[in-house]
């Protein structure tokens, strides 16, 4: 299940947020100097909501995931998301705000990326002659991106994240086997960066809601195909909104970009709580 094995999920009447969130550091592109247009505030955008989770808070979302589990009906998934959102975070805003280290990531990673293909950045430029020099195989220099552009802590939060970076390349290079990881156009960008939000995404709801997946009612086979149904479902939803609001801001600033991923994250939740 990813990384759900290591928690039961957070439980009830404690912070939406855990007190640490804010203490991850998201690694800069280059030589780690202050950009010019860093992301928002945190203070800026973290809804007003009330501060402790109320009681059974994932008891609806929890049952209509063991429902999708068991039937693999994606009206159940629909509403276990929806009920997530609405009832176990607050509100659409408040869990879009609860991944809003994802968005940061995602942010710094696309800079990285074009940094890297452009030549824009000394550091990043001694980074990629250091890879080509050594002929650095496809799965090194993925390796090494996700060194470079996740966080690097051991919390849930950050491993996740290490691990959602890591399975997006995984699927890049699975679809394009001979594409050039240090010289990605844009579109080859953004699609990475929508498969890291999917998988984000997916790795929340596997550490607070994931638990019913490990019913032993529920075959081995059938565990495996609902897993990969949800994680298709989240990325293919969380791709259609990072795509809307990238046509309405196609060249996004840094600052701008981490404001669009977490928009496009709060849309997602949005169109859950509309399942309800």
């Amino acid at each position: 299940m990813g990384t759900s094995g290591s928690s039961e999920g957070p439980g009830a009447r404690v912070p939406f947020d855990p007190p640490w969130l804010d203490d991850i550091e998201t690694p800069n592109p280059g030589d780690g100097q202050p950009q010019d247009d860093q992301g928002p505030d945190n203070t800026e955008t973290r809804p007003q909501r009330p501060e402790i989770s109320p009681a059974r808070r994932f008891g609806n979302a929890r049952r209509e995931l063991g429902d999708f589990a068991r039937t693999g009906s994606e009206d159940a998934f629909r509403r276990s998301v929806g009920h997530y959102s609405h009832t176990g975070m607050g509100g659409a805003r408040s869990a879009a705000n609860r991944l809003r280290t994802s968005a940061r990531t995602g942010a710094s990673a696309f800079g990285f990326l074009q940094a890297a293909r452009e030549k824009t950045d000394p550091a990043i430029n001694e980074w990629v002659n250091a890879l080509t020099a050594r002929n650095a195989s496809a799965q090194d220099i993925a390796d090494d991106i996700v060194k470079r552009t996740t966080p690097e802590g051991g919390s849930l939060d950050e491993v996740a994240s290490q691990q959602s970076m890591a399975q997006a390349l995984e699927d890049l290079l699975a679809k394009e086997p001979d594409i050039d990881l240090l010289n990605l156009d844009d579109d080859n960008i953004w699609e990475l960066i929508e498969s890291f939000l999917g998988y984000e995404a997916f790795h929340r709801l596997s550490l607070d809601i994931g638990q019913v997946f490990e019913d032993s009612s529920i075959s081995p086979r059938d565990r495996v195909t609902r897993m990969k149904e949800m994680r298709d479902y989240l990325k293919a939803e969380l791709s259609a909104q990072v795509e809307t609001l990238r046509n309405k801001q196609p060249h996004a600033t840094s600052s701008q970009l981490q404001s669009v991923l977490q928009a496009a994250i709060e849309n997602t939740f949005i169109v859950y709580e509309g399942a309800l």
